[in-house]
């Protein structure tokens, strides 16, 4: 069943820079630098075998046109006399957000099949193991290089799912519940990091969404307003917008998140739930694709257990966070925290 929930389609920018500033200061976000990629993306290894990935991928999935430059920042006034505001905002953010989207969905196209998919993540595992190696001349390091590339090769193979409500999953009850729907044919691929979760969903065997997931001890000390400031909006542009998930039912708002749109078609979406699931959600969506299935939005919590193998990836259901991003593992505090 799809879901039933729908926007408030509020498009805010949220990124202002005040006008007391020069405006020689003001400069097109600089790309992301290798330790944002990292922080973002997780390991990957860019190589000269790069472009040539792009030109098969291009045969195989249709060429995608060369993307403009990112856009210098321009000053955007709203209001009147004494109500007039005056800000910085993206004026192409559509075009920053597709440079974001390129990098960070290096090797795949929307329209994969779950093979393909399989085939790229062996490749960079690959690519980790021989950068690994390539690292130390330790043999005691180099065997524990061959077991890690060993475990992750044979683990791979195991983190394939069809989703069907007879599979009993529990996925259903995790951060990624909004991303999926049981028994509507659809598939799912999960890469476990220590603080980093990728999950690639197909449907009707096609690739058409992929969700990262990112612990608070992936940024430590960083809340999701700065997360936000120094991270996603480097990434995808200065301009996103600001959205509420309303309640169909209720007309009552039950979350909000941040949105961009590419240039390429892509929708990217932001979402802090770090104070249920300790994570922060960033969803990226074949907007086309989006447009046949319905749109996907984080799941009201479902009283249940999670199995064993979703706790293992997405921690239990007697864990949450406070504010600060701590661990709460009190049953009791954490229905306080929650509300449920």
């Amino acid at each position: 069943m799809m879901m039933t929930r729908k926007l408030a389609l509020v498009a805010v920018p949220l990124f202002a820079l005040s006008l007391g500033a020069c405006k020689g200061e003001f400069t097109a976000a600089p790309p992301p630098t290798e330790d944002d990629e990292d922080s973002l993306v997780g390991a990957q290894n860019y190589d000269d075998e790069e472009m040539s990935d792009d030109e098969a991928l291009d045969d195989k999935y249709g060429a995608r046109a060369e993307l403009p430059p990112l856009a210098e920042p321009k000053e955007k006034c709203t209001g009147k006399g004494s109500k007039r505001e005056c800000k910085m905002v993206d004026p192409k953010p559509e075009v920053s957000a597709a440079h974001g989207v390129r990098k960070l969905t290096q090797g795949f196209r929307w329209g994969m099949d779950v093979d393909a998919v399989m085939a790229q993540l062996s490749k960079e595992i690959e690519a980790e193991y021989a950068k690994k190696q390539s690292e130390t001349s330790d043999a005691v390091q180099q065997d524990a290089n061959r077991a890690w590339r060993k475990d992750e090769l044979d683990g791979l193979a195991q983190q394939h799912v069809v989703l069907e409500a007879r599979a009993h999953h529990k996925w259903g009850v995790s951060a990624i519940a909004g991303e999926f729907v049981d028994d509507e044919n659809e598939e799912m691929i999960w890469i476990n990091g220590p603080t980093l979760k990728k999950f690639y969903f197909f449907k009707d065997g096609e690739l058409w969404r992929i969700a990262y997931t990112y612990s608070n001890q992936h940024w430590p000390g960083m809340d999701y307003a700065k997360v936000l400031d120094e991270k996603l909006k480097k990434w995808f542009g200065m301009s996103p917008a600001e959205q509420q998930i309303i309640d169909e039912k209720s007309g009552a708002p039950t979350g909000k998140y941040h949105e961009w749109k590419s240039l390429d078609g892509d929708i990217v979406r932001a979402f802090n739930m770090r104070s249920v699931n300790g994570v922060i959600l960033l969803s990226v969506v074949d907007e086309e694709s989006e447009k046949r299935y319905g749109i996907r939005l984080p799941n009201p919590p479902k009283d249940e257990a999670m199995s064993e193998e979703v706790d293992s990836v997405l921690g239990g259901s007697d864990i949450c966070y406070d504010e600060e991003g701590n661990m709460i593992e009190d049953a009791a505090k954490c229905k306080e925290i929650r509300g449920y």
